[in-house]
């Protein structure tokens, strides 16, 4: 089932800052920058206070976004797109203690809700995801239960994988030099922070101008997702289900357990 729905698409977002942090040109409009004596210094010395981040160039202003990024100790991944012709969201808040909690589901197929502490996931899918990927005797069977298991289980690694935000920022750190060049827009404001926008390939995302240079939001002109990044650093805390509530997945894949999974 993992397989089939995989909430790894929640990498797809911040796959996006992978492919525009690791762009080598910078330019704002008419203004290009390729000097690398000004991108090291931008990598390095502090972001300009007041909103002075609209000053430097599209690929300095990557270059904040992306260590930013990197140095995150947890965040809130909040995605609405499509894959295909369905709709769907994703709602993650991860640490790179590998803990992570919140929801991912499909305008036709439902909702399914995810808990990850450490190396240990359950997951909870409605009636509608259930019947879905496994059919109305599994979704009889799971009803208002999770199910438990490593997070190297074949059936639920693609989902531990989009829900680990060491996962994610190891993919934004192999990022090479792409080359495309990297645009910076006007300055403007993401539900009413102020932010400056760089752009590349498709792909526009928001970077706060004030404070820490967080990258907020990003857009995929391509596909026509969004994806708001939040809780900057706030501590992750899920709770373990009660063990009433519980499957182990091992059981599941018996023959007694009617082929679940």
């Amino acid at each position: 089932m993992a397989r089939k729905y995989g909430i790894v698409v929640a990498a797809a977002g911040l796959a996006a800052v992978v492919g525009l942090t690791g762009c080598g040109k910078g330019g704002d409009g008419d203004e290009k920058s390729d000097d690398k004596k000004s991108d090291k210094a931008a990598s390095s010395a502090p972001a300009p206070a007041g909103g002075g981040l609209e000053k430097l160039s599209g690929k300095e202003i990557s270059d904040r976004a992306k260590k930013e990024l990197q140095s995150a100790t947890a965040l809130r991944f909040k995605m609405t797109g499509t894959k295909g012709a369905e709709s769907m969201s994703v709602d993650l808040a991860m640490d790179k203690q590998g803990n992570c909690v919140g929801t991912v589901g499909t305008g036709t197929e439902g909702t399914a809700e995810v808990i990850k502490i450490g190396d240990q996931v359950w997951m909870k899918a409605d009636e509608k995801l259930w019947k879905a990927k496994a059919g109305p005797q599994a979704a009889e069977l799971l009803k208002g239960r999770y199910i438990h298991g490593p997070a190297s289980d074949p059936k639920l690694k693609g989902m531990t994988t989009g829900c680990d935000l060491a996962v994610l920022q190891a993919k934004v750190g192999s990022g090479g030099d792409s080359g495309k060049e990297v645009t910076k827009g006007a300055a403007t404001t993401v539900d009413g922070q102020p932010v400056v926008p760089i752009s590349a390939d498709g792909t526009t995302i928001s970077v706060a101008s004030t404070g820490r240079p967080y990258p907020l939001k990003i857009d995929k002109s391509t596909d026509g997702s969004s994806v708001r990044l939040t809780d900057w650093n706030k501590p992750v805390q899920p709770k373990t289900p009660p063990a009433d509530q519980t499957i182990d997945i091992d059981k599941l894949k018996k023959p007694t357990a009617g082929g679940a999974l």
